[in-house]
């Protein structure tokens, strides 16, 4: 098992939101380039990062973050929040970013992310799959679909996705245990390897 280390950015800092709410935020650090040295000097030997002004509202708002992240780290990186269409995945690994998250997209343009596969090759496209109660949600959490948890992974492998990233959005932010149950339904359901947060 592999663990990585994550930093979710908002407007330039590092931050926490409990169950993906914008209004409970709590400010970790002003240098997110300082947390993530930290991390690689703790033995991180990937980082997973999401920029939540993209996740929220489409527009990647921290991309000079991230570049600055991509910079100052020796360890693959991997990025997901707003990132809407195969150009822009393309931008994103160009500037040193490892792997590609696309979430919305997912459920919105899903022949962009079958164009970023085909572009990119598929170890560097992530799909990943935020869920309440086992339906997705889009656009930073602040939407729900009626697409389920595993119609949708099972969609995005049709389109040559082999990577996933799984959260159960009502356990995030709220340091209490996994959803098991979802996790292992997922799992049983997918031939291909999953990162679980929250």
């Amino acid at each position: 098992m592999d663990i990585l280390p994550a930093i979710d950015l908002r407007n330039g800092l590092c931050v926490r939101l409990i169950q993906g709410d914008y209004e409970k935020e709590t400010v970790f650090d002003d240098d997110p380039v300082a947390v993530a040295k930290r991390w690689v000097d703790q033995g991180a030997r990937r980082m997973h990062i999401v920029d939540l002004d993209g996740a929220k509202d489409g527009v990647r708002g921290n991309k000079d973050t991230v570049s600055a992240i991509a910079k100052a780290v020796d360890i693959p990186i991997q990025l997901g929040g707003g990132i809407r269409n195969a150009a822009e995945a393309r931008m994103i690994i160009d500037m040193g970013v490892d792997r590609v998250i696309f979430g919305t997209s997912a459920i919105e343009a899903p022949d962009e992310v079958q164009a970023a596969v085909d572009d990119l090759g598929g170890d560097h496209v992530i799909v990943g799959i935020d869920a309440k109660d086992g339906l997705v949600q889009t656009h930073g959490w602040m939407e729900q679909s009626k697409e389920s948890a595993i119609n949708l992974a099972n969609q995005m492998v049709n389109r040559g996705v082999r990577r996933f990233i799984y959260t159960d959005t009502n356990r995030d932010g709220t340091m209490g245990h996994p959803n098991f149950v979802a996790i292992t339904e997922l799992k049983n359901n997918l031939r291909y390897p999953i990162i679980v947060a929250g």
